[in-house]
């Protein structure tokens, strides 16, 4: 790609000189032959990139890996995929990816909407073609999606380049919004950088997490910790569990229940207000395939039926509660996921992690587990959409995050012991 190509989402007719790339590479490779030696390319297919990615990203970045690319690319149809790659002196400095999705009214579930934004939706999807570039993985949260070379950039100089290179695809992809997620904290030098760019955050996005009292050998230590309320609200839930039994699938195990965990998955996913992808029926299986021990299924059943199941990344220093599915008639008996949310806390006391991720969604209830929020950091551009549509998507999808939680202190003395 030569480097006077156009990069900037909101004017087509602005040259590299003027877009944010290009101060980033100005001041990263500042030698006079710079328009010589930095290359900028942006494939479609992580096998056209040719470079191993797990050498840029270094061991701190496991999930930067070739074989993970792939896995999202067999298993994420409605996506397009972007890798985009700087690179100095003929050596790789920045590699990055990006998935563009084109919403329609088949994201959201208008069942659960009011009729003005019921209508709004439906207007606005069926008039306008509408993309959105989103840096890193739709599926996953606080996970790699950019490495680079610390000798030759900064954290900061990194995320400029990666926006910039958003612009590039967001353009060439006519998208009408960007959303920069996984970034790291930045400085107010870089923050009014993207501000004058047009980034903004309107809304927070948090996700529930726990720490891991080191006193708690089993799940019996935290049910004496908790307060009698609580207490006798988990007896009650954990109660509920009989007649189900839970394990750890095997591999083979994952593979022969493929067709009903889709099924679960599926009908957990029809629930959600506004569901951005959908993974295929082998996506489970493949995860599990690609890592092994580190990724966990676990199983319940009941007279022989899967009625529900929790997949779990188990981390150096945290277990991952990751995607679940259950029978929801199933549930009203017999409280499965709130039983799914104390197996992965078991899971973590017993493995010893200090921390216990639990993700984004259903946020009152992991709050009365005893988990806490925390703010993701990220940011948002659009262009091309009415400032009313904007405003009116804005407060929608902060509507997700804000629905009527509050944060609880289920432990004795509302602390850790």
């Amino acid at each position: 790609m030569p480097l006077n190509s156009s990069l900037k989402l909101s004017t087509p007719s602005t040259t590299f000189d003027n877009c944010l790339i290009s101060a980033c590479l100005n001041r990263l490779f500042t030698d006079k032959q710079a328009a010589n030696t930095t290359a900028i390319d942006i494939f479609n297919t992580i096998d056209d990139v040719h470079v191993n990615i797990g050498q840029i990203a270094g061991s701190g970045q496991v999930e930067m890996t070739n074989g993970r690319f792939k896995l999202l690319e067999r298993n994420l149809p409605d996506a397009g995929h972007r890798y985009a790659m700087i690179r100095h002196n003929g050596q790789p400095v920045l590699f990055a990816y990006y998935q563009v999705f084109t919403l329609t009214k088949h994201n959201f579930n208008l069942s659960t909407d009011n009729p003005f934004t019921k209508g709004l939706i439906k207007l606005f999807t069926s008039l306008k073609r509408t993309k959105v570039l989103i840096l890193g993985d739709a599926l996953q949260n606080e996970k790699s999606c950019y490495c680079y070379d610390r000798t030759a950039m900064s954290a900061d100089e990194a995320t400029e380049a990666v926006a910039a290179l958003a612009e590039r695809i967001a353009y060439d992809e006519c998208a009408s919004a960007i959303l920069l997620k996984e970034l790291p904290e930045l400085t107010p030098a870089t923050q009014k950088l993207f501000a004058g760019s047009g980034y903004i955050h309107p809304f927070e996005d948090n996700v529930m997490e726990m720490e891991v009292a080191p006193a708690w050998q089993s799940l019996d230590d935290y049910l004496k910790d908790l307060s009698r309320k609580y207490k006798a609200r988990a007896t009650k839930i954990l109660a509920a569990m009989d007649g189900v039994t839970r394990r750890q699938l095997t591999a083979d195990e994952v593979q022969q229940y493929e067709g009903d965990i889709h099924k679960l998955f599926s009908a957990t996913v029809q629930e959600q207000p506004f569901t951005l992808t959908h993974p295929s029926r082998s996506f489970f299986t493949d995860m599990q395939k690609l890592y092994g021990d580190a990724f966990e299924i676990w199983g319940y059943f009941k007279a022989g039926k899967l009625i529900a199941f929790y997949s779990a990344f188990s981390e150096a220093t945290n277990y991952n509660i990751y995607y679940i599915g259950f029978d929801y008639t199933e549930n009203q008996t017999h409280q499965l996921y709130f039983n799914i949310l104390f197996a992965g806390l078991e899971q973590a006391i017993l493995q010893e992690k200090p921390l216990l991720q639990l993700g984004r969604t259903s946020m009152d209830a992991k709050a009365s587990l005893g988990a806490e929020a925390r703010q993701l950091n990220y940011l948002l551009k659009m262009e091309y959409i009415p400032d009313f549509v904007v405003n009116r998507f804005v407060k929608y999808f902060a509507s997700f995050e804000n629905a009527k939680w509050k944060q609880r202190n289920p432990l004795k003395n509302g602390s850790m012991p």
